[in-house]
């Protein structure tokens, strides 16, 4: 059997952003994150016997044309895809267009649109033939080896004699230990990159899935990987960067859990483990600022760890609590300083657009970021997804204002109402924020600092340059307060 794993075509301006985005958003540039559940699910699929293809439109930026003119030529026996909400509308288009040109494939999709809808998008997309709800890695090949009859497996909907049929919530794979590393062959590493990689070559790897934290407004513990974090062993997370340096030669890794130093034991563990090893690697992380300590961040530094991002989002302690972010702001402060006192760079996150939002929290927001002042920052605006307890709250209480799914992708501003700001205002912010940040002499002198080396220059140039793209990219021709 082959099967074929595609990006398709995302029409519009920018670059889609479908796979491993927890904020799914347009970018301006085109530094995309490495899709590793694809990987994990190509790597499945070779186990299991079946002949693998792989696809991305939008990082070869393929028009659609080209695209369906690739799967006509592999002539796949199944197609499987990634949905998200804001590109719900060409997903659905571009699943009946490779059902025709592929002569009749079956049509899988996984992520996290058709996991909060999934008897909807079989509904609405007729050429759809199973959606797979949550993690789909490792389902895809217990559905092709049971077409037959597919009730015995979770977590999926699909078409049987004319009517739609759902086997409730997936069970989550508990033993991760026990899935096959991705296979960056088939699903190249090579091309995908972050703007602040300093080596090449650089990975995504995954140590865990799940979080334990119950944030509103967060996509991936609500749809697609749930609140209970589940981990590799480090041995064998260890392994796979052994296999990564001598197969590919790697020099630099991305660790994309949503939180890596929930277990601090863990992560000592694994810092201790590299240096055993001898595995010389810079990497970076997730993290939250109440569970770091100076133990473990100088252990991390010892290990090779140059950046640590924390997802801050408001200067409101207000909004903090609404959002159930679980720390406070003195926390906040004290996890940043903490960082920089070990050495190691901090990416402080921030976003806008929450319902509780004001004037003055966004004011807040802003002035806490300078305090900080963080090596790097992120902001965005707040997309509460559907299946996130804040959009549910948000629909219950009619404050829902975006009118197509699309206008989810970040580039039309909120897309619920707030408490004292119009859609209209806020959809500058982000190229205001921007601005105001990185453009302040003290941010620029720390910036030189900071590089050592050709590595951290190369590094530094590529940041500017995406700077600017995200400021064009999010720059408003209409008048607002930002």
């Amino acid at each position: 059997m082959k099967v074929l794993i595609i990006n398709p075509p995302w029409p519009g301006r920018g670059y889609g952003t479908r796979s491993q985005n927890r904020i799914i958003k347009r970018r301006g540039d085109k530094y995309l994150q490495y899709p590793i559940f694809l990987g994990y699910l190509a790597a499945q699929l070779k186990r299991a016997g079946r002949e693998v293809f792989y696809i991305d439109a939008v990082m070869d930026e393929l028009s659609p044309d080209e695209t369906w003119a690739h799967v006509e030529h592999i002539r796949p026996d199944a197609i499987f895809m990634e949905t998200t909400t804001p590109s719900i509308k060409f997903d659905y288009w571009a699943i009946t267009i490779m059902k025709e040109r592929s002569g009749g494939a079956l049509m899988l999709a996984g992520g996290p649109h058709v996991t909060v809808f999934p008897t909807q998008a079989l509904r609405e997309c007729g050429a759809l033939d199973v959606a797979l709800k949550q993690e789909f890695d490792t389902r895809v090949v217990p559905v092709l080896g049971n077409l037959d009859d597919l009730t015995g497996v979770t977590g999926i909907t699909f078409r049987q004699n004319g009517r739609i049929v759902d086997t409730g919530p997936a069970v989550l794979c508990e033993d991760l230990d026990s899935a096959p590393f991705p296979d960056r062959d088939t699903v190249p590493f090579e091309r995908y990159h972050e703007a602040w990689y300093s080596r090449l070559p650089f990975i995504n790897v995954m140590t865990s899935r799940g979080c334990p934290y119950p944030c509103t407004f967060c996509l991936w513990p609500n749809a697609m990987y749930g609140h209970k974090q589940r981990f590799r062993s480090v041995d064998n997370v260890i392994e796979e960067l052994k296999y990564e340096i001598e197969r590919h030669g790697v020099r630099e890794i991305n660790i994309d859990d949503s939180t890596f130093t929930t277990n601090k034991a863990r992560v000592i563990e694994f810092c201790q483990k590299l240096r055993d090893n001898r595995i010389d690697l810079l990497w970076t992380c997730n993290g939250r600022v109440d569970n770091v300590d100076r133990e473990m961040l100088l252990e991390m530094k010892a290990a090779g760890c140059k950046l640590i991002r924390y997802g801050v989002e408001s200067g409101s302690l207000k909004v903090l609590e609404r959002i159930r972010k679980g720390y406070t702001l003195e926390q906040v402060r004290r996890g940043f300083r903490l960082t920089r006192e070990a050495g190691i760079m901090a990416l402080g996150g921030f976003m806008f657009g929450f319902p509780y939002d004001t004037r003055e929290t966004v004011e807040r927001t802003l002035q806490l970021a300078r305090d900080l002042n963080p090596d790097m920052v992120q902001f965005s605006i707040c997309m509460p997804y559907p299946g996130t307890p804040m959009y549910a709250e948000a629909w219950e209480a009619g404050k829902i204002i975006a009118e197509e799914w699309r206008e989810y992708d970040m580039t039309c501003g909120p897309v619920v109402e707030t408490e004292d700001m119009t859609r209209a205002e806020l959809r500058p912010i982000l190229s205001r924020a921007y601005r105001e940040f990185y453009f302040r002499p003290a941010y620029f002198w720390r910036a030189l600092r900071n590089i050592r080396n050709l590595d951290e220059f190369r590094r530094a140039a590529r940041s500017v340059l995406s700077l600017f793209a995200v400021i064009l990219m999010h720059r408003s021709k209409t008048p607002g307060v930002f």
